[in-house]
């Protein structure tokens, strides 16, 4: 019986076989916490990876078990997206009694395993990420990758923050064919093998990155690996395509007092402000009731977008931002030339793709529009996305890219002592800690390259022949001496 099928037999108390069950602890069972502290959720010796996608509302989490981190390697890379996660969960954000370090307790918590190491972890964030630290502003949530190092007892550079679009850059390159809709708006058009890939979303905003392949990875393993890249493309300036929209350019830059970035139009904020312009500019066709709806609700984009098949302002502004959405579609695919597949996320396109689809759709004529180098396009996959954990995907990649690094450069995933010893009070088993220095030097000698200083019987033997051959030669040496000054002695 496998060692997981024992544990879960454990957890649900059904059909326990207790001898195989002690073997397995003495097999598994770790030596004593470091610190008290983490004895409710630091576990050890069924190794994970930990990855995260923490949004404004929400925060999803997934384990992945490891079986052995020191082989890791790009072939692990083609398992994401198709292994089921070790344990995940959900948690509302205003419910935490705390800041995300607390809810990571939580979560290896509400795991129920008592034997689990973290040997490396990803969470992608909504947010700006500097040196693997990211501040939620509305939660007051301040995670920074090496504390939680420290926090969990990972090992140094095992912890990675990434900005939540760029996850989803990682998250693209893992798609199976049935986790896409080819959107392509002359027919499917074939992916070139490690050609760069693009991901363009709109949602609550507009997020655009894009991802190349690793040199050298494919030789190696078979297997291409991705670099995904930050972009704050969605932030361009508005280009307006018509009179209609050269009007929405100014009411825009008078509404917000200035520049006016294509995420004002292309995003759900944006199926607003371009409502309330057709709303001003054309009041005799404004729905009194809906419109209150619109300007009142935290849903108003979703309103805007049910009420198009009935509602003359709404159908209009729904065309203005599919319009808008593909001519941004059309200038990252001229921008990254992703030949590799152009990859459409978010809500708005998934939602819409009727629209989209239609025959002499705003979105196609759009996205076409690229003048002399519009035959670039036919090359291009474009790919509407159908899965909605591209951030996991992209997270839990970059934790295995992460080992992938670890295992290259012979850096051992194992726990490292960082906390200090002000913060966390020594274990009273003084017993225990000597077993453990020991066993952490016996860890060590094993990963250090052997030396030659003497101690086994082979050593021994090598360093007394050179020590005898020396003796030899100075031997040799003092008779020569010896036999050329008796000869000129007699030559006397």
């Amino acid at each position: 019986m496998a060692d997981e099928e024992v544990v879960k037999q454990q957890r649900s108390g059904r059909g326990i076989d207790h001898a195989r069950t002690a073997e397995i602890e003495d097999h598994l069972q770790p030596p004593p916490p470091v610190s008290p502290k983490r004895t409710g959720s630091m576990l050890e010796h069924v190794t994970c990876v930990v990855c995260g996608d923490l949004g404004g509302t929400n925060s999803r989490l997934e384990l992945f078990r490891i079986d052995d981190p020191a082989r890791a390697s790009e072939l692990d890379l083609a398992k994401v997206g198709r292994e089921t996660p070790f344990f995940k969960n959900t948690y509302k954000n205003d419910k935490v009694d705390g800041d995300f370090t607390t809810l990571l307790h939580q979560f290896l918590k509400d795991c129920r395993l008592t034997h689990l190491e973290l040997v490396a972890g990803c969470l992608a964030v909504a947010g700006p990420v500097s040196n693997d630290r990211v501040h939620f502003t509305n939660l007051s949530w301040i995670v920074d990758s090496r504390q939680l190092e420290q926090e969990f007892l990972m090992p140094h550079g095992s912890m990675r923050l990434i900005n939540d679009f760029v996850a989803n850059g990682y998250g693209v390159v893992t798609l199976a064919d049935h986790e896409y809709d080819d959107i392509s708006p002359r027919g499917k058009v074939d992916a070139t093998r490690g050609a760069p890939v693009a991901c363009v979303g709109a949602g609550t905003g507009l997020g655009e990155t894009f991802a190349t392949c690793v040199p050298g990875t494919e030789p190696v393993s078979g297997v291409l690996r991705y670099d995904a890249w930050p972009s704050e493309g969605g932030h361009v300036g508005f280009a307006p395509r018509d009179p209609i929209q050269r009007e929405l350019l100014e009411h825009l830059h008078d509404k917000f007092g200035g520049r006016v970035s294509t995420e004002r139009v292309v995003s759900g904020k944006g199926i607003v402000n371009v409502y309330e312009f057709l709303a001003s500019k054309f009041p005799e066709d404004v729905d009194p009731i809906i419109d209150k709806r619109i300007r009142t609700e935290t849903e108003g984009a979703a309103i805007v977008s049910r009420s198009a098949y009935d509602n003359k302002l709404c159908e209009r502004a729904m065309e203005i931002v599919l319009d808008a959405y593909g001519a941004e579609l059309g200038n990252a695919a001229i921008k990254w030339l992703p030949f590799g597949g152009l990859y459409v996320a978010g809500g708005i396109a998934g939602k819409n793709l009727e629209r989209i689809r239609a025959e002499g759709s705003a979105f196609y004529k759009a996205y076409l529009d690229r003048g002399r180098v519009k035959t670039v396009l036919d090359r291009i996959p474009l790919r509407l996305v159908t899965v909605d954990d591209l951030g996991l995907r992209g997270a839990h990649y970059v934790a295995i890219t992460i080992l992938i690094e670890f295992a290259k450069n012979k850096k051992p995933a194992l726990r490292l002592e960082t906390s200090s010893p002000d913060d966390y009070p020594e274990p009273d088993d003084s017993d225990w800690e000597a077993k453990n220095d020991a066993s952490d030097a016996k860890i060590q000698q094993s990963l250090e390259p052997a030396r030659i200083d003497g101690s086994s019987s082979l050593e021994t033997a090598l360093l007394g022949v050179a020590r005898a051959m020396v003796f030899c030669s100075v031997g040799i040496s003092l008779t020569a001496l010896f036999c050329t000054a008796l000869l000129t002695r007699r030559s006397i």
